[in-house]
């Protein structure tokens, strides 16, 4: 499976904040050119659907990647 389950099994944004630029957002809507703009350098994770990101705003439940 290419990408991971992560991203096939999530199609919503759970986390009831403004999400519009949550990686879980700009993948169900297939905005690949801007998922790569925000991972290029990951710093964070998320709790809830394990995508990585450069910034935590761009994340559900983010925590920082040790």
């Amino acid at each position: 499976m290419k990408g991971g389950a992560h991203m096939e099994n999530q199609t919503k944004c759970t986390c009831g904040a403004g999400h519009h630029g949550h990686l879980c957002m700009l993948r169900s809507n297939g905005m690949y050119d801007e998922i790569a703009r925000i991972t290029s350098n990951p710093e964070f994770y998320c709790f809830t659907c394990g995508g990585e990101a450069d910034c935590a705003e761009n994340l559900c439940e983010p925590a920082k990647i040790e």
